[in-house]
């Protein structure tokens, strides 16, 4: 039964979507910086149409953009929502100005965050694929093939990653880099923190 909330038909569309989303980028770019000159709208459409085209007929791509997007308007809509709070108990919006661009830890902080999104969705994008169609596959790596419990020689990408991040050695090698981090931060404190 169809509802109002049913929206999968808006699946259909995703190469629309996301074309329109290379487009505009694209052409904003280009019209920002003007790289080709001045008053060349014509020839900057033309450029972020064939991106746009280009991008759409490449699967791999459009799953990378895919996964990135959403992802990256929550980490928006977050940052919006707590400046939103942060202004509705009183601050003014030189002062939330000065407090970000102050030491540049949030600025850092939301370049950390966009980061791993973006890896995150290159891994989605090219990871499988980069498995399937490896140089050095070996009947052990082969992706019908079976593989032991924590093995990285699995036919799945997100298996072997799952199992690379969480084994004992890449976790203690985690704690380690935290340590050394928190013992950095001591060691170089300004005075009076």
């Amino acid at each position: 039964m169809a509802t109002f909330l049913d929206i999968s038909i808006l699946g259909h569309f995703t190469s629309v979507f996301t074309f329109l989303l290379v487009f505009v980028i694209i052409y904003g770019m280009l019209e920002v910086f003007n790289v080709f000159g001045e008053g060349r709208r014509g020839l900057h459409a033309i450029i972020a149409l064939a991106m746009g085209f280009i991008v759409i007929f490449t699967k791999s791509i459009v799953t990378v953009i895919q996964t990135f997007t959403p992802w990256f308007t929550v980490l928006i809509l977050l940052i919006f929502f707590i400046l939103f709070a942060v202004r509705m108990f009183g601050a003014g919006s030189g002062d939330i100005k000065a407090e970000i661009m102050k030491d540049g830890v949030i600025v850092t902080w939301i370049i950390v965050f966009t980061v791993i999104i973006l890896l995150f969705s290159l891994g989605s994008g090219f990871g499988q694929k980069s498995l399937e169609e490896g140089a050095s596959t070996t009947p052990s790596t082969s992706v019908n093939a079976t593989a032991p419990a924590g093995s990285t020689a699995t036919g799945s990408f997100n298996q072997n990653l799952y199992n690379t991040l969480y084994h004992p050695k890449v976790l203690g090698l985690v704690l380690i880099m935290l340590i050394a981090i928190i013992a950095m931060l001591f060691l170089t404190a300004r005075e009076g923190l």
